[in-house]
């Protein structure tokens, strides 16, 4: 058993430099909020080679992704931050503007069961090098009798990032740890969060 039972401290870092075939560099990143729920979903070839009236082989490697996230809401500097919505004294505006490629982390708390039967929690940390997220439906609506609690949805589009000269296309990255506070320090180290 490695289940998901939990997910903490979502980041995001702004793209600062990347040339294909080097290094990727972010500005100093900002946790978000508290985390609610994310979503991935890989984007994957489905090519297929017959030959001989037979299948020989396949392609199914990543294209890209897709990464609902949703917080517990989005204060007007992170709104900022990671959808470029621009300020002007005070006011925030929503332009036509494309989103700031950023750098995004969360951890997930797994519930392992070892070979031996021992159940414990562990820690995986993760980084998307490069998407854009956005906001595509917002709901708003009166106070009833039952509190209905209403947070947006970032949805992220990820591309892949050319780490090194060759062509292999690098998308995320993630370690395992077995203290939730090392997992963090992870994600907050990889998002510049000191």
């Amino acid at each position: 058993m490695n289940a998901n039972i939990g997910m903490v401290c979502p980041v995001a870092a702004t793209v600062s430099t990347y040339t294909p075939g080097t290094s990727i560099t972010y500005g100093t990143g900002k946790v978000i909020a508290e985390a609610r729920a994310a979503q991935l979903t890989w984007n994957r070839a489905d090519g297929h080679f017959f030959g001989d009236d037979v299948e020989l082989d396949t392609d199914n490697g990543i294209l890209g992704y897709s990464l609902d996230f949703e917080p517990t809401g989005l204060t007007d500097e992170i709104r900022n931050y990671i959808l470029g919505e621009t300020v002007q004294t005070n006011e925030y505006t929503v332009n036509d503007a494309p989103a700031p490629d950023v750098g995004f982390g969360y951890v997930r708390v797994m519930r392992t069961k070892s070979t031996s039967g021992t159940v414990s929690n562990s820690y995986e940390g993760w980084w998307f090098y490069k998407l854009k997220f956005g906001v595509t439906n917002e709901e708003t609506r009166t106070k009833e009798q039952n509190v209905e609690w209403r947070t947006p949805t970032l949805t992220g589009t990820g591309t892949g990032v050319k780490l090194s000269s060759g062509n292999t296309l690098s998308f995320a990255v993630h370690k395992t740890f077995t203290s939730e506070s090392d997992a963090i320090a992870y994600v907050k180290t990889k998002a510049g969060i000191s």
